[in-house]
């Protein structure tokens, strides 16, 4: 075979997901460096378990097209000191395969660089590990390509060396003469190329008979310099690989990152998991993180803290689509009524209103809360996927949306009514769906349940919601002010004074009166105002951005928040029961200080 195609590079990473898989016990019972916590080959296999599941259903056009999904899927799925060690090598590996189709030479330049970025994600490489037996193969491949075209027959010589080069590493490092063990991770790597020549040659499938030192190993008290392991995955980077090392060499070793494109990938044993935390929430948005307590895998008990909670909240909080579908949250549905809304012009919902506002259309939106019917299908649906539910509502002072979820909690059995949680967030939109994010961030870090009801009860006065009108012609169409009152906003804000009202204590109400030339500007200088106290002391400020056709202003308003170094989850249109209420132009801006 001189050539290698979409298709053999699909079959070759499923037929090593296969290998791992089935061989990962003998990997893990090897597992002594760095720490003896015997799950080297269960982490190998999760990672490649990730590829699998990207690529399995897809046909790919091209080489190319296949190595990006690849690499997301093990950036994702990556796990372990190995797993992450592995993603480096994918990360120079893959990119180099830009076009079809791939013979021996492309191949080995491709490896060359793979090489390089597996030694590159750790801090502190060491000879007698994985990093040789990818040296090995690597030196192989490239002798081989420079005279032979057959890819199969490389990959055998490949093999054989690798082969050796595993072997060595039980002299290399004293713990391994120790336990007469190779190293694991070198021996993953090595039955990962044995997957692919499978894939490559069917024929060749047979049980390998190498030597194995792991049928005679010597145990020993070995002692943790660092109890806990710490992965991560950051997306929306703030900091750069080396200024991460730079944080990170001195809280403990085994540390391991590995940058592709606007994520990071990062392994490190620990034995201050919370600084640690703290660092990586600097580094961009978390979009996993695991703790584990290796002390209680090497004794042979659990060592994750299995926290399982689905989130229900309503469509009055403004989360993107892409984070309901990821984070898989339920939403009961508040109700929008406004039938003579069809039938006037408009592409839009903002042209509609404002087609109403001219021509006097006497009928108004209704709005109503979501049924105790709508949170019991959604507590349902969440029960079936998690062990827990935690329901996020509106402020039970503007909607009744919280007794309707309170009702539908008593309409479960008495066994479901106690895992069910429901939790008023005295806010709304922007400011409710802060407290979303809070809650899919908390739940990943494995926080129980009643860990995280009360962070929240006291993140309750530190959340800010604020809401601006461009024309208060909505608020007082719905009936909320009267046609004096909104005379009197439309005359001020003529004269740059800009009226702000302020979700506070559950409440919409009053939040004073700023100088500013638009509504972006007024919500940044009450912003600045109010964070005075956090920004001084250097906390990180979240923020959400709601606009009712007003994309513009909202991205004004989130580039000039950047600026003050506030992390801006996300731009979005406010809810449709919001927009109706207060009409186009408005914007919302909610903030809350980071833990």
């Amino acid at each position: 075979m001189e050539y290698l195609t979409q298709k053999e590079l699909k079959e070759m990473f499923l037929k090593a997901y296969e290998r791992i898989e089935k061989e990962k016990e003998q990997i893990n019972k090897i597992n002594v460096f760095p720490v003896p916590d015997q799950d080297t080959g269960t982490n190998l296999a999760k990672t490649l378990l990730g590829i699998k599941e990207a690529i399995e259903k897809t046909e790919f056009k091209s080489i190319e097209e296949i190595a990006q999904t690849i690499l997301e899927g093990a950036l994702l799925s990556a796990q372990g000191n190995v797993g992450v060690i592995f993603i480096g090598f994918l990360a120079g590996f893959l990119p180099k395969l830009n076009k079809n189709p791939i013979d021996a030479k492309k191949l080995a330049e491709a490896f060359e660089e793979g090489r390089k970025r597996a030694w590159q994600s750790v801090i502190n490489p060491k000879e007698g590990t994985i990093l040789d037996v990818i040296d090995a193969t690597c030196e192989t491949l490239k002798k081989e390509a420079e005279k032979e075209k057959d890819i199969v027959k490389i990959l055998k010589r490949m093999i054989k060396e690798g082969e050796k080069s595993l072997l060595a590493t039980r002299e290399k490092m004293e713990i391994f003469k120790k336990a007469n063990v190779v190293d694991a991770g070198g021996l993953g790597f090595l039955m990962i190329l044995e997957g692919c020549l499978e894939a490559l040659r069917p024929e060749e499938k047979k049980e390998k008979e190498r030597e194995k030192p792991s049928e005679e190993i010597r145990r020993f008290i070995q002692v943790l310099a660092n109890r806990y392991e710490i992965v991560s995955l950051i997306a929306n980077l703030n900091i750069s690989e080396e200024k991460l090392r730079e944080k990170l060499k001195n809280l403990g070793d085994s540390i391991d990152i590995v940058q592709i494109g606007e994520k990071m990938k990062i392994h490190i044993h620990t034995e201050e998991p919370d600084e640690v935390k703290e660092i990586l929430k600097e580094v961009g948005k978390i979009e996993n993180l695991r703790i584990e307590d290796m002390t209680k895998e090497i004794l042979g008990q659990p060592s994750l803290r299995e926290v399982s909670v689905g989130i229900v909240t309503e469509n009055i909080a403004s989360i993107s689509p892409k984070i309901l579908e990821r984070y898989k949250i339920e939403l009961a549905q508040a109700k929008f009524e406004w039938p003579e809304m069809e039938k006037l012009e408009g592409e839009n919902i903002y042209q509609k209103i404002k087609k109403a506002y001219e021509i006097g259309l006497e009928t108004r939106p209704r709005t109503s809360q979501a049924m105790p019917r709508d949170y019991f299908e959604a507590f349902k649906k969440q029960l079936g996927k998690f062990e827990k539910v935690l329901c996020l509502t509106v402020s039970s002072k503007l909607s009744g949306c919280y007794n309707s979820a309170l009702q539908a909690r008593e309409m479960l059995s008495e066994k479901e009514k106690e895992n069910v949680f429901v939790f008023d967030t005295l806010n709304g939109a922007a400011g409710q769906a802060l407290f979303v994010l809070g809650a899919i961030e908390m739940i990943q870090e494995k926080m129980e349940i009643k860990e995280i009801l009360e962070k929240f009860k006291t993140l309750i006065k530190k959340t800010h919601c604020y809401v601006i009108f461009s024309d208060p012609k909505g608020v007082e169409f719905i009936g909320r002010i009267t046609k004096a009152q909104a005379n009197w906003i439309r005359r001020i804000k003529k004269i740059r004074l800009q009226p702000i009202m302020e979700i506070k204590d559950g409440i919409l109400t009053k939040g004073g009166i700023v100088f500013a030339k638009n509504e972006a500007e007024a919500l940044f200088k009450k912003f600045l105002k109010d964070s005075k106290k956090e920004r001084g002391a250097k906390k990180k400020i979240r923020a959400i951005i709601n606009h009712t056709d007003n994309l513009a202003q909202a991205e004004q308003l989130k580039k000039w928040l950047k600026n003050e170094g506030t992390e801006v989850a996300f731009v979005s249109e406010c809810p449709l029961i919001f927009s109706a209420v207060t009409g186009p132009g408005t914007l919302i801006l909610g903030w809350q200080p980071l833990e």
